[in-house]
């Protein structure tokens, strides 16, 4: 499979901003199962300064600071990406190791210390009342780990709502448990701390999936979205990924841009600007299925 994605984030100020600092997580990379055929960035106005560098977590990022009057912040992300199925799809999941054997094992010195991190909770990823029974509902005694996370992830989407404009960033997890509402990152921080709760390893991603339009309805220019699911660590399979929104085990319509313990981690576009009113913010992500070879 090969994809196009445009992502165009536009800040509109009430008054002129005199400056700012950014941080943009945009920019996909090369893995297993992804090739980064291209991949280009446009910055209006430019920039005084622009580095790109790499995180904690192995993610490409890059800082920017505009230090000049604008009313308007465009930025504009394009890439190509080929993607194959991860290894994981040929996994039988009755197969994989009892759930429990593979929290004891995370939690002894035989586990890489990178993997640690994330069975802790984080600025998203609280532990709940009410989620580890939740969780134990799919994580019965001695269920192979693999099978226990599809239960969980396919209750998760027949309990919970997309529901768009329900939630933001700021809307505690306690809200989105009680009202079975949110979005995909509401249900990845969700499966998160069900996972963690448990002991186990499991971490954000955020990335892209084409949406497609009702049958005979053509396709809405800027209707697709950024998207987040999550990967947790299986051992002899390493981070497997599942996607609570759409209920499926992922596999090659999945694109990845960086990964985190949470949504804070890989915030698409944050930063801090220096103006005197309130600010809109525009974001517009096509996601297109090449049929043969393309350029940006």
């Amino acid at each position: 499979m090969k994809y196009q994605v445009i992502h165009i984030t536009d800040y509109i100020y009430k008054f002129p901003a005199t400056l700012c600092h950014n941080l943009m997580f945009q920019i996909p990379q090369d893995s297993e199962f992804q090739y980064v055929e291209k991949y280009v960035c446009e910055i209006t106005p430019k920039p005084s300064s622009e580095v790109e560098r790499v995180d904690f977590f192995g993610n490409r990022y890059l800082y920017f600071a505009v230090e000049r009057s604008h009313k308007k912040l465009t930025v504009t992300s394009q890439s190509i990406l080929e993607l194959h199925s991860p290894s994981w799809i040929k996994v039988n999941p009755k197969l994989t190791k009892p759930w429990e054997q593979v929290v004891s094992w995370l939690h002894s010195t035989n586990a890489p210390n990178e993997i640690r991190q994330y069975y802790l909770e984080s600025k998203h990823v609280t532990f709940i009342e009410g989620i580890r029974e939740y969780a134990l509902k799919s994580f019965t005694p001695g269920r192979p780990i693999m099978e226990a996370m599809e239960d969980l992830n396919s209750r998760i989407f027949k309990d919970f709502a997309f529901t768009p404009g329900f939630t933001d960033i700021s809307t505690p997890l306690e809200k989105v448990f009680d009202h079975k509402k949110g979005v995909c990152q509401d249900f990845a921080h969700f499966s998160l701390a069900c996972l963690r709760i448990l002991g186990l390893a499991a971490r954000y991603v955020s990335g892209y999936i084409e949406t497609l339009p009702p049958p005979g309805k053509p396709k809405l220019i800027g209707s697709d979205a950024s998207h987040a699911w999550i990967a947790i660590y299986i051992p002899d399979h390493g981070w497997v990924e599942f996607d609570a929104t759409n209920n499926l085990l992922v596999n090659n319509k999945h694109l990845r841009v960086a990964v985190g313990r949470d949504f804070a981690d890989v915030t698409p576009l944050k930063g801090i600007v220096y103006s005197g009113s309130e600010q809109e913010m525009k974001v517009s992500v096509d996601v297109t299925k090449l049929e043969e070879e393309s350029v940006l």
